[in-house]
């Protein structure tokens, strides 16, 4: 074969190969990279942007450990709606609905939003999905076919939402769970077992607390549509097998002493304080823009990256710390950190695996989602809110629509 011959061929592979990588870039990940998600906030509560990487310092058990990587607000979102759809809430689940059109203004095309409900048992009402014009239908949906009259198990909602936006959540996006509640559950708080679940599904959880939701039950719920814990319902409930596949049969509980019967007294699920662990805000719903200031703030937290160090066995519980190094400590002398404090070493075999870049992973076991927002879904510019410039003056959000 001559040379020339030789040199087309080997032209026509490079050629090839340059498309498939434009249209599938795949990289092998470091199976040793840790991420850690942190917001950074003044005195008065608002958030300090436009912070550079080495303004950070992060130990990892004790030590000091380079920060490999780092991203801040052009970093994709998966956030999952976490909506309580017990007695009394409906009139704050149809606030968020109104509020949602503005809110999500705050998303890019490239962020990705789904909804699950839950009263005593959960269901996820949308997969993930990019469209905010498809969200907000899935609003009105739910509001339209929830019945609004059942118990609550508050805890086991935030263990099966961690559980999915774990398994369906993006590789490379940041994640998020927003929470609609009163935070009055019928059965035991964990907030130990919650947080864990949350580190392993890399998420960050934000309360938006409903706080006169109770009042009209004289701090009781009625019982509601399932008087036997993980009963038989509509068919779906339970762990989040129960969420894909549904549950049959009654119990007395069985996960928490004192059942799930009608009318059980009620307790805090913890929902303000596992947020805040996890890293994340606790607003009133009551609030107008709370919504609106919850998913602005996912935009401006800080991704950090490190490397364990070896010798690390997967599964195991490590400490984190962050902070602002001192240069950024003098200018921001009275910041607050926000972050999870500790992280799981992986022991998912899929974090092992090639990741594509390119597009999000499919939802496997649910409908697929609908198609992204066109130039119809895009809300009549908002309002801009305020934050924290890295000078320290307050400055406007710059519309990430723009």
């Amino acid at each position: 074969m001559s040379r020339a011959v030789h040199l087309l061929l080997l032209a026509g592979a490079l050629a090839t190969g340059r498309l498939a990588a434009d249209d599938d870039l795949v990289f092998r990940s470091d199976v040793s990279l840790v991420r850690v998600d942190a917001q950074v906030l003044d005195s008065s509560n608002r958030p300090i942007i436009h912070l550079r990487a080495t303004d950070f310092v992060l130990r990892e058990d004790g030590r000091v450990v380079p920060i490999r990587n780092f991203a801040a607000d052009n970093m994709p979102i998966d956030v999952l709606f976490l909506l309580d759809v017990s007695g009394s809430m409906r009139p704050h689940v149809q606030r968020i609905a109104d509020a949602s059109g503005q809110a999500l203004n705050q998303l890019n095309k490239d962020d990705r939003m789904g909804i699950m409900v839950f009263d005593r048992y959960t269901r996820v009402r949308l997969p993930f999905n990019s469209s905010k014009q498809e969200v907000q239908r899935g609003f009105d949906r739910l509001l339209r076919e929830e019945r609004f009259n059942g118990g609550t198990d508050i805890t086991r909602a935030m263990l099966d939402a961690a559980d999915y936006i774990g398994q369906h959540g993006r590789r490379d996006a940041r994640r998020a769970i927003v929470i609609l509640t009163d935070d009055s559950t019928e059965f035991d708080r964990d907030d130990v077992g919650v947080g864990r679940a949350l580190a392993n599904a890399n998420a960050v959880m934000c309360a938006l607390i409903a706080p006169d939701a109770m009042p009209q039950y004289g701090g009781r719920r009625g019982g509601g549509q399932q008087p036997g814990g993980w009963g038989g319902g509509p068919g779906l409930g339970g762990p989040l097998g129960g969420i894909i596949f549904g549950r049959g049969g009654g119990g007395g509980g069985g996960r928490h002493p004192g059942g799930g019967g009608g009318g059980q007294p009620h307790q805090s699920a913890g929902t303000a304080e596992i947020a805040r662990d996890s890293g994340g805000d606790s607003m009133s719903v009551n609030d107008a823009s709370a919504l609106e200031d919850t998913l602005e703030r996912l935009r401006q937290r800080y991704t950090l990256y490190f490397n364990l160090p070896e010798g690390v066995q997967p599964g195991q519980e490590r400490n984190i710390e962050v902070d602002l190094a001192p240069e950024a400590r003098r200018r921001f002398s009275d910041a607050e950190v926000r972050y999870r404090r500790t992280h799981m070493s992986s022991t998912n075999d899929r974090d092992n695996a090639p990741v594509h870049v390119t597009r999000a992973p499919s939802d496997s076991n649910y409908p697929a989602p609908a198609a992204a927002a066109t130039d119809s879904d895009t809300p009549a510019p908002h309002r801009r809110r305020v934050a924290v410039n890295e000078d320290g003056t307050a400055i406007a959000t710059p519309d990430p629509q723009q």
